[in-house]
This record gives C-alpha cells, sequence and structure tokens, in this order.
C-alpha cells in the first residue's frame, strides 16, 4: 500500500488517514475471523480413524500423532538462538535483495518471503531442526504485531479525522466477506476454513494468513497461506500501479 501510495504521489496526510482506517477496521475484521473459526488441524476426523486403526495394529505403537513429523525437531536454547539467528539473516537478505532488485520504495516482506520458503525448499533437513524454536518465535511475534496494530488504531479518531475512509474500508471488507460465502461455500462448496485463510491471506497478507493458521493449529495449511498471500501482493500491486494512473483521471465530486 505505502509503494502504491508513494508511486502514485498520494499526500502523507491522506496515506496516514488510510493506514488508521485500515488499522481499526483490519483488526475488527481478524477478531471476527478468529471467533468464526474452529482451532485443530482440518481432517480431524480423517486423522482420528487413522490413528484409531493404527492402534488396532498390534505391531505399530503410537506415542505421538505428529511422531514422524517432530522426529527431527526439537526445541532448545540452541535451536532458539539459530532460529533467531537464521531470520535475521532471510530479514536481511530479504531487504537488500528488494533494493537491488525491486522498485524503489516496495516492501521487502514478499521477497522476503519468497527467500524463506525457497531456503526450506532447498534444506529442508536443517530447517526440520529449528522447526519448532521458530515457530515459538514467529507465533510470539505475530502475536505482539496483532497487539500493536491494534494498538494503532482509534475507532473514534479514525471516525473523526477520516470517517470516509472508515466508511469505505468496511464497505470493502463486508462486500469480500459476503462474496466469499455465496460463491464459496454456496457454489464451491470449500470449507470454511479454507475460506477464512484465504480471506486473511486477501486482506492482511501472507503473514497475517501463516499467523492464523500456526494459531488455529492448521499445520497443513501454513505453507498455501503464505504463498497465496505472496500471489496477492504480486498481483495486486502491478494491478493497482496500472489502475491508479487511470482512476487519478476520473473527475471528482467536491
Amino acid at each position: 500500500f505505502v509503494a502504491v501510495a508513494e508511486t502514485l504521489k498520494v499526500s502523507g496526510t491522506a496515506v496516514s488517514a488510510a493506514i488508521a482506517a485500515d488499522n481499526v477496521v483490519v483488526a475488527l475484521y481478524f477478531a471476527m475471523l478468529f471467533s468464526i473459526s474452529s482451532p485443530g488441524e482440518e481432517g480431524d476426523k480423517a486423522a482420528t480413524e487413522e490413528v484409531l486403526s493404527a492402534s488396532e495394529d498390534p505391531g505399530m505403537t503410537i506415542s505421538d500423532p505428529e511422531s514422524v513429523d517432530n522426529a527431527s525437531s526439537s526445541f532448545s536454547l540452541p535451536s532458539l538462538a539459530l532460529a533467531a539467528c537464521v531470520s535475521s539473516v532471510l530479514v536481511t537478505a530479504g531487504g537488500l535483495l528488494s533494493k537491488l532488485l525491486l522498485p524503489a520504495g516496495t516492501s521487502a516482506l514478499p521477497l522476503t518471503s519468497v527467500l524463506t520458503v525457497v531456503s526450506a525448499t532447498i534444506f529442508p533437513t536443517f530447517f526440520s531442526k529449528i522447526r519448532d524454536a521458530g515457530n515459538a518465535l514467529g507465533i510470539l511475534f505475530i502475536q505482539l504485531f496483532f497487539a500493536a496494530s491494534g494498538a494503532a488504531g482509534s475507532i473514534g479518531l479514525v471516525l473523526k479525522k477520516a470517517p470516509s475512509l472508515f466508511a469505505f474500508s468496511a464497505l470493502q471488507i463486508g462486500i469480500h466477506f459476503a462474496f466469499l460465502n455465496l460463491v464459496g461455500r454456496k457454489l464451491f462448496r470449500l470449507e470454511p476454513r479454507e475460506l477464512y485463510l484465504a480471506s486473511n491471506a486477501n486482506v492482511g497478507g501472507p503473514t497475517t494468513a501463516a499467523a492464523m493458521a500456526q494459531a488455529k493449529e492448521w499445520k497443513r495449511l501454513v505453507l498455501p497461506a503464505l504463498l497465496i498471500g505472496i500471489l496477492g501482493y504480486a498481483t495486486a500491486t502491478a494491478i493497482a500501479l496500472a489502475l491508479g494512473p487511470i482512476l487519478l483521471r476520473l473527475p471528482t465530486i467536491s
């Protein structure tokens, strides 16, 4: 958003007001998504049936539903320090590459996310060793992010300073949520948790969507949430930059 605003030379006052309105509306919307979505891994029924059938096999011992995935993952002080170090390196590398490869003012978040996914794909054994520590750090900092987002917005201040932006942002999300339920659930019959996560990625981006998947323990949906959020950044930013000059030429009502 900031990159598009800078490219279109939107005034700083308008950008600040829009960010404040967006913070309030998005914080309320995320609270609603969290309240209406159920925690727990998707496919719980199928997973339970698999565990029950496996428990009937006398040759198999079940001590942990994710014993295979967690076999090489551990949580310790060294792994916590290593996870913090690796994340710092990835964020720094993403910021440097964004300055070199992307237009000025573009957020480093999309490229940093891509760099992280690519690194984890190329070196799965190494990243599996710091997975638990990385998840713990990620949940901690994303909760701080949610708290900061909520603290940055004041409903009374936004309604006083930028009521039209607040109304427009709320209307956008309202139409989005209605379309999501009518088309996604009624027409395509998608699972509610998939729709809510896609909505989070659409409204908040890859970090908030992945954080929601983690918080709700939808572990199989963490990576898809991250990728669809990155796809949204890549496509929506280009579309906004293309439509911006056209919309600025339209007559305004004073």
